[in-house]
């Protein structure tokens, strides 16, 4: 029988995954990251990541799986071991590329301690939205075109793998997901909307990028992405079916019903 790794990040992705599994993971984070709701079995650091994954393979561990946020450490050079130490170019060159690009040597490198990543999606298909109208409220006309807008700028970053969502409103874009992420990004263009038109209205468009490896950083959203996009003054939620994963759905859709805003989700 597989012996399962949840290898947690903060958020409250962790928690609800590990509820969907018929048997508790061994829970490891790294260091200074407290999941929701969860007890941390094994932290690690990644300037010791080599002793952590052969770590994994001694408890009986063979599949592993990652859920939740994790930023770019600062990493100490004190602390490295040989082995890691020797890793650090490639990851470094990884980092460059951007998040897909360190994400995909990250699985590679848990492949090669011979260890399975499984995704989200494999364990837990439930946490993924399906494509339809999930709210009391389909979306109109102008929330479609803001949509296919937000779809058409997305698809033309996936190149430079830079995000995961962005802003439309009549048409403009008012903001690109980057580094900082999707509350950021929230968070900015409800500070900047007052400052010149339009002021309210336009939908989040949230997606996987093309050619993402799927088994790491789905797109997320929850009660606190529609808290943020009310606070934008956002009419609309468009999400990816399949490739998005909405996390205390019901609370989720009752904050949306409760905001007036459309959520809805397309191929």
């Amino acid at each position: 029988m597989s012996r399962l790794a949840l290898i947690a990040g903060a958020g409250a992705l962790p928690a609800e995954l590990a509820a969907h599994l018929p048997d508790r993971p061994l829970v490891c984070a790294p260091d200074g990251i407290a999941p929701e709701g969860l007890q941390v079995d094994l932290p690690f650091r990644f300037e010791r990541l080599a002793p952590f994954l052969r770590a994994l393979g001694d408890r009986g561990i063979d599949t592993v799986v990652m859920a939740g946020a994790v930023h770019r450490p600062r990493l100490d050079p004190a602390l490295f071991d040989r082995e890691t130490a020797s890793l650090v170019p490639g990851l470094l060159a990884a980092l460059q590329g951007g998040d897909d690009a360190a994400l995909r040597w990250i699985i590679a490198l848990i492949e090669d301690f011979d260890l399975r990543v499984l995704g989200v999606a494999d364990l837990a298909p439930d946490l993924i939205v399906a494509e339809g109208v999930l709210s009391a409220r389909a979306p109109g006309p102008a929330e479609q075109a803001d949509a296919d807008r937000g779809l058409a700028v997305l698809a033309a970053l996936d190149p430079v793998d830079v995000g995961q969502g962005c802003i439309v409103a009549s048409g403009q874009c008012l903001a690109v997901e980057a580094l900082f992420g999707t509350d950021a990004m929230l968070a900015d263009t409800a500070r900047h909307r007052p400052l010149r038109e339009p002021q309210t209205g336009g939908v989040l468009v949230k997606r996987a990028k093309a050619g993402q490896d799927l088994r790491a950083d789905l797109p997320t959203i929850g009660p606190a992405t529609i808290a943020g996009a009310r606070a934008a003054g956002l009419t609309g939620l468009c999400l990816q079916a399949g490739r998005v994963i909405v996390l205390d759905r019901a609370c989720t859709l009752a904050e949306a019903d409760a905001a007036g805003i459309a959520l809805w989700a397309v191929p």
